[in-house]
């Protein structure tokens, strides 16, 4: 069985910026900062929905954007954060001609060096996008670009880097009321079952491999994910299982009855429907848009 392609910060310039010019340095550094206003006109928009082998932040100061986060679709506004996880399926769907601010990318490892288990599930179980005052955007606006200079130095200090993410985490956490509150047990709860899912959906689809995951019984973690995100187990199981397969969708080698037998669905009619509920058209007609933006 091939494995969902995964997209390191490396892919993504080779693939969806194939007009950068060489005067951008590669970075290869488990932390890296574009910078929107020089970088954005070298993406083709809307860029294919792909899976990134990072986490990444998006902070707008000026102009906007549109991103797809999964089933999602979220517009980022001048002085809000876009916060994407590793595991999710994303696509740029549109950048503003005046767009400005940075795009920072990092692996799970500065993650688990600089942030608590509890941070963590703050992070990434609020709403994808982050509203902040004006005072601290200008102030994480002057962080990121001492950042910036760091890291394109020819050899950057990542101690220096390390410590400068880490106060725009903390002042992010300290700007924000949503990630002021506590966590309880359903916000715990529901982020450590999406990465689970993320880590297993392709092998396991039931809800009783999770909740045995988790400890807990199938009704709570029904109430917990219920509660916090509005969906039910095994309807979020469904859509990042779907989410995936619209990748798969993008090799025009595979057949559909393929796409579904490597994603452990039996039945291609079934995955044919599910597909359409989730998606809401028939995974022929997704891939005939495939093949008109393709040409385009």
């Amino acid at each position: 069985m091939s494995k969902i392609k995964r997209i390191t910060p490396i892919d993504f310039r080779g693939e969806y910026m194939p007009e950068m010019s060489d005067e951008f340095a590669i970075l290869k550094t488990p932390i890296q900062i574009h910078d929107i206003a020089k970088t954005s006109g070298f993406i083709k928009v809307p860029t294919p929905l792909h899976r990134p082998e990072f986490n990444f932040i998006v902070h707008i100061t000026k102009g906007k954007a549109k991103q797809q986060v999964d089933a999602t679709t979220v517009s980022l506004n001048e002085g809000e954060i876009l916060l994407v996880r590793q595991g999710n399926v994303t696509s740029l769907r549109e950048v503003s001609a005046d767009a400005a601010g940075y795009t920072i990318l990092f692996e799970d490892s500065i993650l688990n060096q600089l942030l608590s288990k509890q941070e963590l599930i703050k992070l990434f179980s609020v709403n994808t996008v982050i509203q902040l005052p004006q005072e601290s955007n200008v102030w994480l606006n002057t962080l990121f670009e001492l950042l910036n200079v760091e890291l394109y130095q020819t050899e950057p200090n990542l101690d220096i880097c390390y410590s400068l993410f880490q106060a725009a985490m903390q002042k992010i956490f300290t700007s924000s009321k949503e990630l002021n509150k506590n966590v309880n047990r359903s916000t715990e709860i529901t982020f450590n079952f999406k990465e689970l899912v993320y880590k297993h959906y392709l092998e396991q689809k039931t809800v009783l491999f999770y909740a045995t995951q988790l400890a807990v019984s199938e009704n709570y973690l029904h109430r917990c994910i219920k509660e916090t995100i509005g969906e039910s187990p095994k309807e979020w199981i469904n859509k990042v299982s779907i989410m995936q397969s619209q990748l798969l969708l993008q090799d025009l080698t595979k057949s559909i009855s393929e796409v579904a037998f490597e994603l452990n669905y039996g039945d291609p009619s079934y995955f044919g429907r599910l597909f359409k509920k989730i998606v809401g058209m028939t995974p022929s007609d997704y891939r005939i848009l495939i093949t008109q933006d393709l040409s385009e």
